[in-house]
């Protein structure tokens, strides 16, 4: 890898790391999503930092190009991103499943409060 594609690199996964740290502060992302996002980026960082690493996480997995591991890693912490903001989602879905049947529930019951009391003023009135 050449020195000024290592630097561009080094600088990128700097720059994520620290959006990924202001978002956190900034309360637009959770402390849950965060740590695969960073993960990533110091994944990132410590492949740009030491390309060594990379070749040889490379031999070790048979992989001729560095290139194709790095793509390989890329996709993995994709897929694993992505499992698990589905889990959140499935459990948010659940979530807003079990209050619209709470809220259904609270109308339903304050219809009928509202009818007794409607039919008890209505007697009231009659005599």
């Amino acid at each position: 890898m050449n020195k000024e594609l290592q630097i561009i690199m080094i600088i990128s996964s700097l720059l994520f790391l620290c959006y990924i740290i202001l978002m956190l502060r900034n309360k637009k992302i959770e402390l849950k999503f965060t740590l695969s996002w960073l993960l990533t980026g110091i994944c990132f960082l410590l492949f740009a930092i030491f390309p060594d690493l990379l070749r040889l996480l490379s031999n070790l997995l048979h992989i001729v190009e560095p290139v194709n591991t790095l793509f390989l890693f890329i996709i993995f912490l994709m897929v694993l991103i992505i499992f698990t903001l589905t889990i959140a989602l499935s459990r948010n879905a659940r979530r807003v499943k079990t209050l619209t049947q709470e809220i259904g529930i609270i109308k339903l019951e304050l219809d009928k409060l509202s009818a007794k009391t409607t039919s008890g003023q209505n007697k009231q009135a009659e005599n």
